[in-house]
């Protein structure tokens, strides 16, 4: 004979209280099911929620772009004039700049006319979300972007230029910078001025053919005139 345990007898007090618990259970279910389903989903929905606007970047608003003369490698990767960026992107509602993805387009403009409404760009660069964001770096101000663009003309003469940026990001919106003006200096006058800053500017020397020959420096015998002192009294 197999050994099932003890049997488990319950009183009719027991009985009863067990009823009443049963029905009350039962009617809350009854009267509030729906909102008992309606708290179960949005507990359910809450933390899918908060991961969608973890993932939503944020939209792009305004570009701050600060440019300047500066030398670096060309597109030929030689040394080449150019121009040094800094540029930072800005949502609504915040003060710092933020990281961006999307495709960011720099327009380079050369002979810049201001008075243009409708410049033609001379060259454009064009950097893939990861392109870019290799030259992203975080200061104390937030995420900006360090960039050297090579002046793509092979003069070395003086230079009005502009630069513009443009990105499109992943949702396809395009938002531009405004135009921002950069004067390149002829390289014979940077020489010129920085030799003369140096004090080392020297006049360029002529083939043995055309040097004058210097006229000879004649020594001149000093003259003293002595001037009598007054006798003592």
């Amino acid at each position: 004979m197999q050994y099932a345990g003890p049997l488990l007898r319950s009183s009719p007090t027991a009985t009863l209280v067990a009823g009443i618990c049963l029905a009350a259970v039962s009617g809350l279910v009854g009267c509030s099911s729906t909102t008992l389903l309606q708290t179960s989903s949005s507990v359910l929905n809450a933390p899918a929620a908060m991961l969608q606007a973890a993932r939503t970047p944020d939209r792009v608003s305004k570009l701050l772009c600060l440019w300047e003369a500066a030398e670096g490698q060309g597109l030929d990767e030689k040394p080449a004039r150019g121009f040094a960026g800094q540029i930072m992107f800005f949502t609504h509602g915040k003060a710092s700049p933020i990281k961006v993805n999307g495709v960011v387009r720099i327009f380079e403009y050369v002979n810049y006319d201001s008075d243009d409404e409708n410049p033609i760009p001379t060259h454009m660069f064009t950097f893939d979300s990861g392109a870019w964001n290799a030259h992203r770096a975080e200061g104390t101000l937030g995420q900006s972007y360090n960039v050297f663009l090579p002046y793509v003309k092979k003069d070395k003469g003086h230079a009005v230029c502009a630069l513009r940026v443009e990105i499109e990001t992943e949702d396809g919106r395009k938002i531009s910078s405004p135009f921002t003006e950069v004067t390149l200096a002829s390289k014979t006058s940077n020489r010129a001025a920085k030799g003369i800053q140096r004090d080392v500017v020297r006049k360029a020397q002529h083939s043995s053919s055309q040097v004058e020959k210097a006229e000879p420096v004649v020594a001149r015998k000093l003259e003293s005139m002595t001037i009598q002192l007054p006798s003592g009294r």
